[in-house]
């Protein structure tokens, strides 16, 4: 039995990550994860054994089943008169490129047909915009993979099942494809590697950086002198008078007393800029890298004395509520959790308070996180 999705690892340069370091070779994601991340994890080990039990809501389910559906007419077509040979499901590739180079990663299915022709899946779960197959790096270096483990396949077809955006995109490479696939991933690879070690003690050359919309999910935003430059760019359009400052030099006080007022007024300058781009996607423009996301709204205690009083209802004592000192929404609602009250109590509770008005309602907040 394979290990648990979330335990599997990347290589250095791992499929996944082709595409941020084609477009820097400086680029290393932040370690971590995400509740989107962790979402996709229980959908892919769903589908992985065909079983949607351990998923957590109904939205999972529906992105589970619609994959399924999808996948298995897919397959349907792609057969014609064959037959199944042999079906892998997470499926480990040794990827082998020019120059004594490799790097690794997990396809989620290949289904090989007795016509030495196989369909390659990756299964996208979120809402990020996908590059068709014929130009993403990762579907290039699984293709790689699969032919090189293979050897008597011909064609294969890869395949980005993306339910969150209703599409399905694919591609057929032939073996002959091979060769321009790996000159493409050794280039950008060799060129990573080069790079990422002079983050070690110092920052690379800065013309091997490039900022890009994925700047902020890099472990080296705070130190990039691409970034610094970037900033002095943008700084000196804003007001010409900002002083200029050494990148990266923010052990010196002098230095970072300049850098000081460069980010005071580029913070005013981005937050006008983020309240406006989060305006036109509310009103439908749909961007490239990023997404529209709801923060949700806030509940606000307005009238103490009422709340204490309606409390009496729920069992709750005005010492009880005392004992949380400065009152706020979810100090209370523990503090009657605490006290035995059921779940669905606390949130009627919390519901009688909205409609008295003692509980206040902040209006709902967005933001825009990447696809």
């Amino acid at each position: 039995m394979s290990s648990p999705h979330a335990d599997r690892g990347h290589a250095e340069f791992s499929p996944s990550a082709l595409k941020y370091i084609a477009k820097c070779s400086g680029y290393h994601g932040k370690d971590g994860t995400s509740p989107a991340a962790e979402k996709g994890t229980r959908i892919h080990e769903a589908l992985e054994v065909r079983d949607p039990s351990s998923l957590k809501d109904d939205g999972e389910v529906s992105i589970y089943d619609q994959i399924v559906r999808e996948e298995d007419a897919f397959l349907l077509a792609a057969r014609g008169s064959s037959t199944v040979q042999e079906d892998h499901m997470e499926i480990a590739l040794n990827i082998k490129l020019n120059d004594g180079l490799t790097t690794w990663g997990t396809c989620d299915r290949l289904t090989i047909f007795d016509d030495q022709t196989a369909v390659q899946a990756d299964y996208k779960t979120g809402v990020s915009k996908i590059d068709p197959p014929e130009t993403n790096w990762q579907a290039w270096a699984y293709t790689i993979g699969a032919f090189q483990a293979f050897e008597d396949l011909t064609e294969i077809t890869f395949v980005f099942y993306v339910p969150q955006r209703d599409v399905t995109l694919y591609h057929t490479f032939k073996r002959r494809d091979i060769g321009a696939l790996q000159a493409a991933i050794t280039s950008v690879t060799k060129a990573a590697a080069l790079t990422r070690p002079k983050w070690e003690g110092g920052t690379p050359d800065i013309n091997t950086l490039k900022p890009t919309a994925h700047c902020i999910y890099c472990k080296h935003e705070g130190a990039c002198p691409a970034l610094g430059g970037l900033a002095i760019s943008v700084a000196s359009k804003l007001d010409s008078n900002l002083p200029e400052f050494e990148i990266g030099a923010v052990d010196n006080p002098i230095e970072l007393e300049k850098m000081f007022a460069v980010s005071s007024t580029l913070s005013k300058w981005a937050e006008t800029i983020r309240k406006k781009a989060i305006e036109v996607a509310k009103e439908g423009t749909e961007y490239d890298n990023f997404t529209l996301r709801s923060l949700g709204s806030s509940r606000r205690i307005s009238d103490h004395g009422k709340l204490i009083e309606l409390a009496t209802n729920y069992g709750i004592t005005e010492e009880n509520l005392l004992e949380v000192a400065a009152l706020t929404v979810t100090k209370v609602a523990k503090c009657l959790a605490a006290n035995g009250v059921e779940s669905k109590k606390v949130e009627e509770f919390l519901d009688a308070c909205e409609e008295k008005s003692i509980i206040t309602r902040t209006s709902e907040r967005w933001t825009l996180s990447e696809k």
